[in-house]
């Protein structure tokens, strides 16, 4: 069966829509059901073990209305805020990991939905994706997204290039430096640096000292743990999602972006939980289509698993090389430098 859109009418449709919120609101599930804990456990084990049961079934995609959307985000932005607070009631070493569990689901499902209502061309929506991100302390990815790595994909100056002798660790380390450093660059080109950059993280210093005085140093402990995690999450998935693709030089300058540029994901678990934002291709040649409208791209290099099989087997460096060279038809980048 293909990866088709289907009604919720669908009872597979709607059971894939029904784990995609539950895995997006799972650190407020556990903390309601008193296994605040459970979260990182889901995301490191459950959440693998169901991509490889899946395999290479395709099975309906829930077509998404995007108040959903937008009210799944919230959800996943005030359960960051509750979990900080509630954090006082924790000892140390359960703040540690409930803040772990919460950054892993900002960085997978907030994350892919803060991508995706930071492209809408609703303002209301870019300033719900800012919000969001403004908590984990990442609002200048918003703009550094569109106007950085959309146009700059695949390129040295990219903050996320990388070549074949890149690990996640390495990749990580330079992401988050070159991804601000591009954020701050393109927000003094266009006149808005307290908006895009120096706000945002001005504001996430108020949220700390807020829930300092809310919840002691509990609850800063619990965001400062959190937003850690949401960036080696997502510094995971976008390593994974353009890992030793680039673009060629044709007569000085580089080649139009191609399917060959980014790696797609078929997984349906994978798909399911985010929100089709593994259909990573297609977003790239047609920045402007929603998610609902996202198809795989037969002729993009395929993942071989899916991102959370991938994103663990990235922490074994000569293994994660192994399975992706042997990817038929992916040129890969085996420059020494980035």
């Amino acid at each position: 069966m293909k990866n088709a859109r289907a009604p919720l009418s669908d009872p597979l449709a709607l059971l894939g829509a029904v784990l995609a919120i539950e895995f997006a609101w799972l650190p407020a599930l556990c903390l309601v059901g008193g296994h605040p804990a459970w979260p990182l456990f889901m995301g490191l084990v459950g959440l693998p073990v169901l991509e490889l049961a899946a395999g290479d079934y395709q099975g309906p995609i829930p077509h998404w209305n995007f108040w959903v959307l937008r009210v799944i985000l919230i959800g996943i932005t005030v359960q960051g805020l509750l979990g900080a607070y509630w954090a006082q009631h924790y000892p140390w070493w359960l703040v540690v990991l409930a803040g772990a569990g919460s950054g892993y689901a900002a960085g997978s499902s907030g994350n892919a939905l803060g991508h995706e209502l930071g492209h809408s061309r609703n303002a209301w929506d870019r300033r719900l994706a800012k919000w969001f991100f403004t908590t984990v302390c990442f609002g200048h990815y918003t703009q550094e997204h569109g106007a950085g790595h959309h146009v700059l994909v695949g390129t040295p100056k990219d903050s996320l290039f990388t070549n074949v002798h890149d690990t996640l660790t390495t990749f990580s380390k330079r992401n988050m430096v070159k991804q601000l450093r591009r954020g701050i660059e393109i927000a003094r080109a266009r006149g808005n640096l307290w908006s895009e950059v120096y706000g945002p993280a001005f504001f996430y210093g108020v949220l700390n000292a807020g829930m300092l005085a809310l919840a002691g140093w509990k609850g800063v402990l619990f965001l400062t743990v959190q937003t850690l995690v949401m960036y080696l999450v997502d510094a995971s998935i976008t390593f994974i999602q353009h890992w030793a693709l680039y673009r060629k030089t044709v007569g000085g300058r580089y080649e139009r972006i191609g399917p060959q540029h980014t790696w797609d994901c078929r997984n349906w678990i994978t798909t399911l939980v985010s929100f089709n934002n593994c259909r990573h291709a297609d977003h790239h040649l047609h920045p402007g289509k929603d998610l609902n409208a996202l198809a795989l791209t037969p002729s993009a290099p395929q993942l071989p698993y899916g991102y959370a099989v991938m994103g663990t087997l990235a922490n074994v460096p000569s293994l994660f090389r192994r399975v992706m060279e042997r990817v038929p038809g992916a040129k890969l980048n085996r420059s020494p430098g980035t």
